[in-house]
C-alpha cells in the first residue's frame, strides 16, 4: 500500500483553502439538495449532515475499485462542482521534491526481500506460516517468497487478489483530477514533509508488518472475486458489506496509519466544525473512517445531526 501511495504523493496537489460569500438559509437548503441529488447519481454512498447553520456532503471512498464495476464518476465531478468547498479526500498530503519522493519510492522497491539471514519463518507462529505454504501449494506464492518483506509480500497477495478484471481509477483519484482541472476550493487537512517520514518508515522492522500480511493472506484465501465483490456493494450502497469484507481490512491495515507513520485526522470534530460554518462542503472521506463502528458517521449521530442516507451498520 506504501508504494501506491509514495507514486500517487510523487504527483500530490498541494491544494489552498478559500471561502466564498454566504449564502442565504432558503439558497443553501435548495443548493444542499442539489447537491445530494447529484452526488446520488454517481451510485456510491452518499450521507447528508445537517446542523443549525448548514449541511455537509459525505461521500464514501474506497481504495482498489474493480475496473468493470459500474458507478458514475461524471456525478462525482458534477458534484464537487456544485459545493461552496471540498474537503481534499486524502487523509493527508505529502509535501516535498517530487524527485526526492521518487528517490523514496525506488528505495522501497529495493526492499522488497528481507536482510540476509531473516525469514517469515522466523517472525511468525508456526499455523501462521502454513497459511503461507498454503498458498504457494495453490501457486498463489512463488518460490522464495519466505524471504519477501512481509509488506511487499502483502502488495503481492492484494494484486493477486484483484483477479483478471483488475483496477480502475478510485474516486479519490477522480477528485485529485477535478480539484486540479477545474480549481475547486478545498478545505484544508493535515500535510507532513515526505522525508521525516519515509525516513521514520525505513527503520519500522519488518515484524510490525506481519499482521498486514496476515490481513493480505486472508484476501487470498477469499478467493479472487472478492475484490470485485467489495468494489459492486460500494457501487450499490451496501456499507456494511464493504466494512465486512477481507479486501477493505487489508487496506486499513496496510496503510501507513497502522504503522503509527501518519496522524489520524480527527474527521468528526472537523465535520462539526463545518457544520458551524456557513459554506456547504462536500467530503469525500474513505468509507471505512465513515462508517465502521465508532466512526464518524457514529460519532456525529450519537451528537444529534440528523443524517440522510444510506444504512452504515447491520
Amino acid at each position: 500500500m506504501l508504494g501506491f501511495w509514495l507514486k500517487r504523493s510523487v504527483a500530490a496537489l498541494a491544494v489552498a483553502s478559500s471561502m466564498l460569500p454566504t449564502a442565504s438559509a432558503a439558497a443553501q437548503a435548495q443548493q444542499a439538495e442539489e447537491i445530494v441529488v447529484t452526488a446520488r447519481r454517481t451510485g456510491i454512498p452518499v450521507w447528508r449532515v445537517t446542523g443549525p447553520k448548514t449541511s455537509v456532503v459525505l461521500i464514501g471512498s474506497i481504495d482498489g475499485v474493480a475496473k468493470d464495476t459500474r458507478w458514475d464518476p461524471a456525478a462525482l465531478t458534477a458534484t464537487l462542482r456544485k459545493a461552496d468547498r471540498v474537503m481534499f479526500p486524502g487523509m493527508m498530503q505529502l509535501t516535498g521534491s517530487p524527485f526526492a519522493l521518487l528517490g523514496y519510492y525506488m528505495k522501497f522497491k529495493r526492499q522488497a526481500r528481507l536482510p540476509k539471514g531473516q525469514s517469515l519463518a522466523q517472525m511468525m507462529p508456526a499455523a501462521q506460516f502454513q497459511r503461507l505454504l498454503a498458498l504457494k501449494t495453490r501457486g498463489i506464492l512463488k518460490v522464495g517468497f519466505e524471504s519477501r518483506h512481509p509488506l511487499h509480500l502483502a502488495d503481492d497477495l492484494r494484486d493477486h487478489a484483484r483477479g483478471k478484471s483488475g483496477y480502475g481509477v478510485d474516486a479519490d483519484e477522480y477528485v485529485y483530477r477535478a480539484v486540479r482541472k477545474h480549481k475547486i476550493k478545498t478545505v484544508p487537512l493535515t500535510t507532513m514533509t515526505a522525508k521525516p517520514l519515509l525516513q521514520e518508515y525505513f527503520k519500522i522492522p519488518p515484524q510490525r508488518f506481519v499482521p498486514c500480511l496476515l490481513d493480505a493472506v486472508a484476501l487470498a484465501e477469499a478467493g479472487a472475486g472478492t475484490v470485485k465483490a467489495r468494489s459492486d456493494a460500494w457501487a450499490e450502497r451496501r456499507v456494511p458489506d464493504v466494512i465486512a469484507s477481507p479486501a477493505d481490512k487489508v487496506v486499513e491495515t496496510c496503510s501507513p496509519k497502522s504503522f503509527g507513520l501518519v496522524s489520524r485526522p480527527d474527521l468528526s470534530l472537523q465535520t462539526k466544525k463545518l457544520l458551524a460554518e456557513p459554506q456547504l462542503t462536500v467530503a469525500v472521506v474513505d468509507v471505512r473512517s465513515l462508517a465502521k463502528p465508532g466512526g464518524v458517521l457514529d460519532d456525529l449521530a450519537a451528537a444529534g445531526f440528523q443524517i440522510q442516507g444510506p444504512p452504515w451498520k447491520r
